[in-house]
């Protein structure tokens, strides 16, 4: 009777329920390694379309990740296009509207590869048309894109943009379910290596990027910085969705005013 009264007193402590996730997000839950070292076998250009399968080593901090992810880029709408020229700043102000988060880049890098530590969400090997990253290169009118006047930039925005509707390639989603995250538009994350000069980094490169893949940050950018191709994702813990938006400043990241 007393190791009975200690088990349903102590049971709490040891609950085994899953954590679990809305709907519209998927739960994302393993190790991240700082460093993943791989072995290319087709480099071409500025980057890697093939890796030797399976050949990992991995160094640096190991991370425990447990977070729920929008499975498409913002709206989080399977079949609408994703927004883009969204600035960190705003993409942060819209997850948390919603009672989210933005991601960090430790759990966009383990949402991508999976617990396999794949360098693409599909596999070894970059596959030609599986995410929407190749489309040709257009280039851009910077004083368009800077005006003052809001139907210039949206038209300047609009000739750019080629993404795709979000979950059109079935072949780009990882290992948890979450589509396009590699290709289609850049997405914002909270930044996580102290090394990087900001608090915003983006992620997964876009539509003209046939190199992208889950590795590789691109930290050159403010939190005021927007452009044609960034947009987002947002990020939740388990079962909390319903709680109250986070107090202005909660969400602190390194280098965050």
């Amino acid at each position: 009777m007393l190791a009975l009264a200690l088990l349903l007193a102590f049971a709490p402590l040891f609950d085994p329920t899953p954590p679990t996730c809305p709907d519209g997000m998927a739960l994302v839950q393993g190790t991240h390694f700082e460093i993943v070292q791989r072995l290319c076998i087709d480099h071409r250009g500025p980057g890697c379309f093939a890796f030797f399968p399976g050949l990992n080593a991995v160094e640096g901090i190991a991370t425990r990740i447990e977070t729920c992810m929008d499975r498409y880029e913002w709206p989080n709408k399977k079949g609408e296009l994703p927004a883009v020229n969204v600035s960190f700043r705003s993409a942060k102000a819209r997850c948390e509207k919603v009672h989210k988060r933005l991601c960090t880049e430790l759990e966009w890098e383990l949402a991508c590869e999976g617990e396999s530590l794949s360098p693409f969400p599909y596999g070894d090997v970059q596959e030609e048309a599986a995410c929407v990253n190749e489309k040709p290169y257009l280039q851009y009118d910077q004083d368009k894109l800077d005006s003052d006047r809001p139907e210039v930039v949206s038209r300047e925005v609009k000739r750019l943009f080629q993404g795709e509707p979000s979950g059109s390639r079935p072949r780009c989603t990882s290992a948890f379910g979450i589509s396009d995250l590699v290709g289609n538009v850049e997405e914002w994350v909270q930044t996580s290596r102290a090394e990087w000069k900001y608090p915003s980094s983006l992620k997964g490169g876009y539509w003209s990027k046939p190199w992208s893949g889950c590795r590789g940050t691109n930290d050159s950018h403010g939190p005021m910085f927007r452009f044609y191709e960034t947009g987002f994702r947002c990020c939740a813990e388990p079962s909390s969705i319903d709680s109250p938006p986070p107090a202005a400043g909660a969400l602190k990241t390194p280098g965050a005013a």
